[in-house]
C-alpha cells in the first residue's frame, strides 16, 4: 500500500501516472508528447502521437464507461423488478460500493486528463471556464434543440 500523503489533485496526478505506466500506458509521457507537439505546431494531422494517444484514450474511455455501468448496478433501475413496482425505482441500494465505483471512475478520469496533456491547474482553469458557460446556458434557459448552435462555445474554452 502506498504510504504517501494524498491531499490534492496535485498529489494524485503522479501516483496515477505511475500506476498507468505499470499497467501498460505511460499517460504522463503520452500527454506531454501531445502537448509538446501542439505547442511546437508539429501535431500531425493524422497518425503519430494522435494515434498513440487515441489508442490509450479508447482504453480509458471504455474502462470509464464500464465503471459507470458498475455504478448504475448499485441502483434499482430496472423497471420490471419489484422495486420499481413498489415505487422505489432508482433507489440507491449499495452505498459503499457506489462510493468505490465513483473512485474507480476518478482513476480513469485522471488518466484521460493525463493523456490529453492536462495538469491539475489546467483542469481547474478549464473547469472554471466551462462552469461559466454552463451557468450562462442555464441563465438563458436553453433547450436541447438549441445545443448544436452553441457547440462553438466549447471550442473557445482555452
Amino acid at each position: 500500500m502506498d504510504e504517501r500523503t494524498i491531499s490534492s489533485l496535485e498529489d494524485i496526478w503522479p501516483l496515477q501516472a505511475e500506476l498507468n505506466a505499470r499497467a501498460g500506458f505511460d499517460t504522463r509521457a503520452l500527454g506531454a508528447a501531445l502537448a509538446e507537439a501542439e505547442r511546437k505546431g508539429s501535431l500531425p494531422a493524422a497518425g503519430g502521437i494522435r494515434l498513440e494517444v487515441g489508442k490509450a484514450l479508447k482504453s480509458y474511455v471504455d474502462a470509464l464507461a464500464a465503471e459507470c455501468h458498475e455504478l448504475q448496478e448499485c441502483l434499482a433501475w430496472k423497471h420490471w423488478y419489484r422495486e420499481a413496482h413498489e415505487g422505489r425505482q432508482y433507489e440507491l441500494q449499495d452505498v459503499q460500493n457506489a462510493r468505490v465505483e465513483a473512485i474507480d471512475m476518478l482513476f480513469f478520469w485522471i488518466s484521460i486528463c493525463q493523456l490529453l496533456g492536462l495538469s491539475p491547474p489546467e483542469v481547474y482553469r478549464l473547469y472554471a471556464a466551462k462552469l461559466a458557460i454552463n451557468h450562462r446556458r442555464q441563465d438563458q434557459q436553453r433547450s436541447q434543440a438549441e445545443h448544436a448552435r452553441h457547440e462553438q462555445e466549447n471550442r473557445e474554452v482555452t
